[in-house]
């Protein structure tokens, strides 16, 4: 990530490495979950890989500066499956770190908060709208994967006149003082910002790993608890919840880079 003045070139992390380990043990929960996928189950039947900057820009005091990170979205198109056609996609980076010029930070999160309150893809789906492909995941014709091949150049990012969710910290080591930052709020967080949009950019740089130094307590186990939840036996629906009663660290990353 890095923050410049509009315009100015951008520089990137170290390449993506990632490892995994798998256990061996099947469990009743994993059975079940298999059962849950069978009807994406099938054979790939082509796909592409898009490696793409996104890049933030507001106003400050009258100047523009930008931030951006390196993500990567792989689509595979799935033939065979038992309900036909189906695809399937798996996005590689993180949240963006926007270091502002008079100080303070916001993170725009790789996932937005639908209508339900509950976090969801928007990457993987908005670079298709943006770059004006009607096809859903599930339904890519051969042009739609050429489109994504051969995707360049910059633009706004549209879905639906959607955003990615946003976040700061009262204080960045402290999980738990997360709050939410929006287009409306920006001004009143940080004095003097306003959000200026949200542009794609293709490009073939590696994928951005800034995250995890930044905010150390994302290395912890997925079972720590980090932030705010209600207490045992409380019941209310995701949309009633504020953000931080709800996010969890796999929000700030693309599901392959968990």
């Amino acid at each position: 990530m890095e923050i410049a003045a509009w315009g100015n070139a951008n520089k990137f992390a170290k390449p993506e490495t990632m490892t995994r380990n798998f256990g061996s043990m099947i469990t009743r929960r994993t059975f079940v979950a298999s059962l849950c996928s069978l009807p994406l189950v099938g054979c790939q039947d082509g796909g592409a890989t898009v490696r793409f900057r996104v890049i933030a820009k507001v106003l400050y005091k009258g100047s523009k500066h930008e931030a951006s990170t390196v993500m990567e979205c792989r689509y595979a198109r799935l033939k065979n499956s038992l309900v036909g056609m189906g695809g399937s996609t798996t996005l590689y980076g993180e949240a963006l770190i926007f270091d502002l010029p008079g100080g303070g930070t916001f993170y725009v999160l790789p996932t937005s908060l639908n209508n339900n309150g509950r976090f969801w893809q928007i990457y993987e789906p908005g670079l298709l709208t943006t770059l004006g492909i009607k096809n859903s995941v599930g339904g890519l014709k051969d042009a739609d994967l050429q489109r994504l091949a051969e995707a360049s150049g910059r633009m706004p990012f549209n879905w639906h006149g959607r955003r990615p969710a946003m976040v700061s910290f009262r204080d960045e080591q402290v999980p738990k003082t997360i709050f939410e930052v929006t287009t409306s709020n920006m001004s009143q967080n940080f004095a003097g910002v306003t959000f200026a949009g949200l542009d794609i950019e293709f490009a073939k740089a590696p994928v951005t790993e800034l995250l995890r130094e930044r905010l150390p307590w994302l290395k912890l186990p997925s079972r720590t608890a980090l932030f705010e939840r209600d207490p045992p036996g409380a019941v209310r629906p995701s949309w009633d919840k504020p953000l931080e009663y709800k996010i969890t660290q796999s929000s700030f990353f693309g599901n392959g880079s968990r």
